[in-house]
């Protein structure tokens, strides 16, 4: 799961982030919130999402760097997935193997 919100602190977010991307790739949720009213999001989501952003620019800078040009697919994969794209894909993974069935 990503950043909570009460680790709001850019630096915070952004090493958290870097963390997680070196290690699982997009596979979690970058942000989530557990906002009790809307105000708490307005700040906060816009300003989560700059920080993500850069955390992104660095990586796929790193990509260029090494020879690889990463396509608007994949990018545009890769923004979905930290947004809500892993979480979806985890729900609708099977816990249980087809071959456990019979």
């Amino acid at each position: 799961y990503g950043c909570w919100w009460f680790c709001n602190n850019p630096s915070i977010i952004h090493e958290i982030t870097t963390m997680r991307v070196e290690m699982l790739g997009t596979a979690f949720m970058a942000q989530h919130s557990d906002a009790r009213v809307v105000d708490q999001l307005l700040y906060k989501w816009p300003h989560s999402r700059a920080v993500i952003a850069r955390v992104l620019i660095e990586e796929y800078t790193k990509s260029l760097e090494s020879g690889w040009l990463p396509t608007r697919a994949e990018i545009r994969r890769d923004v979905r997935r930290l947004f809500r794209g892993s979480y979806e894909e985890f729900m609708a993974k099977s816990l249980i193997r087809q071959e456990e069935l019979y």
